[in-house]
């Protein structure tokens, strides 16, 4: 299925959506969502493709800057908040912790050392749950 959009539509919806993700609290169930994620991504590829396609490369350099997880310190305080209350968070992996991260991060990109550095801080973190303690 193929729906078509223009590029301001998309960017509505871009922006609609990251607000309705990163809400103080968070979004349930959005936040976590593979598949929000996932879509969100499709969208902003298609927005930056687009753009590139009509020639209008500062807008696509505009948007690839957007996506950068440098200075996003506001929807990296909801992810450490929100991971630190999840009864789950302990019986994880590194890895499955990571890629939870990176999901609640999207559609911001960052790297696996900024990945591999909340998780630590979350591990650490006397606010984070250990096994069989209830969410509140």
């Amino acid at each position: 299925m193929e729906i078509d959009f223009s590029v301001s539509e998309l960017e509505v919806l871009s922006a609609a959506l990251t607000r309705l993700k990163f809400e103080d609290p968070p979004s349930e169930p959005f936040f976590g969502s593979h598949y929000f994620a996932a879509a969100h991504d499709r969208i902003l590829r298609s927005i930056i493709t687009a753009s590139r396609e009509k020639g209008d490369l500062g807008r696509a350099a505009r948007w690839e800057k957007w996506r950068d997880w440098q200075g996003r310190e506001y929807e990296r305080t909801l992810i450490f908040h929100y991971a630190t209350a999840l009864t789950a968070w302990p019986t994880w992996s590194d890895e499955e912790k990571v890629e939870f991260l990176r999901v609640c991060a999207a559609p911001f990109t960052p790297g696996e050392a900024d990945l591999n550095s909340l998780r630590e801080e979350i591990d650490s973190s006397p606010q984070a749950r250990t096994e069989g303690e209830p969410n509140q």
